[in-house]
Protein backbone atom coordinates (compact mmCIF):
# COMPACT_ATOMS: atom_id res chain seq x y z
CA UNK A 1 0.00 0.00 0.00
CA UNK A 2 1.06 3.58 -0.96
CA UNK A 3 0.04 5.98 0.93
CA UNK A 4 2.69 8.76 0.62
CA UNK A 5 1.67 11.73 1.76
CA UNK A 6 3.69 15.44 -0.17
CA UNK A 7 4.58 18.71 1.24
CA UNK A 8 2.25 20.53 -1.27
CA UNK A 9 -0.62 17.45 -0.52
CA UNK A 10 -0.62 18.85 3.29
CA UNK A 11 -1.06 22.12 2.51
CA UNK A 12 -3.21 22.10 -0.02
CA UNK A 13 -5.61 20.10 2.36
CA UNK A 14 -4.75 22.57 5.78
CA UNK A 15 -4.76 25.35 3.87
CA UNK A 16 -7.22 27.14 6.28
CA UNK A 17 -5.44 25.62 9.70
CA UNK A 18 -1.93 26.44 8.97
CA UNK A 19 -0.17 29.77 7.79
CA UNK A 20 2.03 28.44 5.19
CA UNK A 21 5.38 31.00 4.44
CA UNK A 22 8.93 31.53 5.76
CA UNK A 23 7.38 33.62 8.73
CA UNK A 24 5.00 31.11 9.89
CA UNK A 25 4.83 27.20 8.76
CA UNK A 26 7.08 26.41 6.76
CA UNK A 27 8.31 23.06 4.34
CA UNK A 28 10.61 22.25 6.47
CA UNK A 29 8.54 21.85 9.67
CA UNK A 30 6.27 20.36 7.84
CA UNK A 31 9.07 17.32 6.48
CA UNK A 32 10.46 17.27 10.34
CA UNK A 33 6.39 16.47 11.69
CA UNK A 34 6.05 14.13 8.49
CA UNK A 35 9.46 12.27 9.68
CA UNK A 36 8.02 12.09 13.27
CA UNK A 37 4.84 10.84 11.88
CA UNK A 38 6.55 8.25 9.97
CA UNK A 39 8.28 7.02 13.08
CA UNK A 40 5.08 5.80 14.85
CA UNK A 41 2.43 5.25 11.15
CA UNK A 42 1.94 1.91 10.24
CA UNK A 43 0.25 2.40 6.92
CA UNK A 44 -0.70 -1.68 7.09
CA UNK A 45 -4.14 -0.62 9.53
CA UNK A 46 -6.33 1.22 6.56
CA UNK A 47 -8.22 -0.63 4.15
CA UNK A 48 -7.69 2.04 1.44
CA UNK A 49 -4.65 4.45 0.31
CA UNK A 50 -7.48 7.45 0.28
CA UNK A 51 -7.98 6.35 4.21
CA UNK A 52 -4.70 5.85 4.86
CA UNK A 53 -3.34 8.83 3.22
CA UNK A 54 -6.02 11.08 5.24
CA UNK A 55 -5.25 9.58 8.59
CA UNK A 56 -1.32 10.12 8.06
CA UNK A 57 -2.14 13.75 7.39
CA UNK A 58 -3.89 14.23 10.40
CA UNK A 59 -0.83 12.40 12.07
CA UNK A 60 1.68 14.69 10.25
CA UNK A 61 -0.69 18.01 11.76
CA UNK A 62 -0.73 16.54 15.28
CA UNK A 63 3.14 16.72 14.89
CA UNK A 64 3.16 20.22 13.42
CA UNK A 65 1.32 21.82 15.75
CA UNK A 66 2.96 20.05 18.68
CA UNK A 67 6.05 21.34 17.32
CA UNK A 68 4.81 25.27 16.75
CA UNK A 69 2.93 25.05 20.20
CA UNK A 70 6.36 23.76 21.93
CA UNK A 71 8.28 26.51 20.15
CA UNK A 72 6.13 29.29 21.15
CA UNK A 73 6.03 27.69 24.56
CA UNK A 74 9.40 27.38 25.06
CA UNK A 75 9.46 24.40 25.41
CA UNK A 76 6.59 23.34 28.16
CA UNK A 77 4.86 20.69 28.34
CA UNK A 78 1.48 20.86 28.24
CA UNK A 79 -1.08 18.47 30.13
CA UNK A 80 -4.67 17.40 29.64
CA UNK A 81 -6.99 19.97 31.14
CA UNK A 82 -9.92 18.59 33.23
CA UNK A 83 -11.34 21.99 34.39
CA UNK A 84 -10.27 25.83 34.60
CA UNK A 85 -12.38 28.45 35.84
CA UNK A 86 -12.44 32.36 35.40
CA UNK A 87 -14.48 34.57 37.28
CA UNK A 88 -18.21 33.01 36.79
CA UNK A 89 -16.86 31.34 34.13
CA UNK A 90 -16.28 27.51 34.07
CA UNK A 91 -14.95 25.32 31.23
CA UNK A 92 -14.46 21.33 31.80
CA UNK A 93 -12.98 19.14 29.11
CA UNK A 94 -13.47 15.35 28.55
CA UNK A 95 -11.70 13.43 26.36
CA UNK A 96 -13.22 9.76 25.99
CA UNK A 97 -11.62 6.99 27.93
CA UNK A 98 -10.38 4.66 25.22
CA UNK A 99 -8.07 7.81 23.91
CA UNK A 100 -6.77 9.14 27.25
CA UNK A 101 -5.58 5.98 28.50
CA UNK A 102 -2.01 4.47 27.64
CA UNK A 103 -0.08 5.05 25.06
CA UNK A 104 -2.84 6.89 22.83
CA UNK A 105 -2.79 9.98 25.49
CA UNK A 106 -0.17 11.85 23.47
CA UNK A 107 -2.58 12.14 20.51
CA UNK A 108 -5.09 13.49 22.49
CA UNK A 109 -3.22 16.93 23.15
CA UNK A 110 -4.04 18.56 19.40
CA UNK A 111 -7.24 18.54 17.63
CA UNK A 112 -5.29 16.75 14.60
CA UNK A 113 -4.25 14.12 17.38
CA UNK A 114 -7.94 13.14 18.26
CA UNK A 115 -8.85 13.35 14.57
CA UNK A 116 -6.11 10.69 13.91
CA UNK A 117 -7.35 8.52 16.81
CA UNK A 118 -11.07 8.71 15.64
CA UNK A 119 -9.62 7.98 11.51
CA UNK A 120 -7.84 4.93 12.95
CA UNK A 121 -10.09 3.52 16.06
CA UNK A 122 -11.87 0.73 13.63
CA UNK A 123 -8.92 -0.56 12.08
CA UNK A 124 -6.79 -0.67 15.64
CA UNK A 125 -8.68 -3.35 17.55
CA UNK A 126 -8.16 -7.21 16.33
CA UNK A 127 -9.60 -10.47 17.42
CA UNK A 128 -7.71 -13.80 18.62
CA UNK A 129 -9.30 -17.11 18.37
CA UNK A 130 -8.15 -20.11 19.35
CA UNK A 131 -8.59 -23.67 17.55
CA UNK A 132 -8.14 -26.88 18.39
CA UNK A 133 -6.05 -28.96 17.12
CA UNK A 134 -2.21 -30.18 17.06
CA UNK A 135 0.67 -30.67 14.49
CA UNK A 136 2.32 -33.36 13.40
CA UNK A 137 5.89 -33.85 13.65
Amino acid sequence: MSCTVTVEEFKTHFDRAFEFGEDDVRDSDIEIAMTEADATFNANLYPTDDVCKLARKYLIAHFLASDIEAADSGGQTRFHQQSRSVGSVSESLAIPEWMKDGELAFYTTTYWGQKFLTLSKPYMGGVVLSVRGGTNP
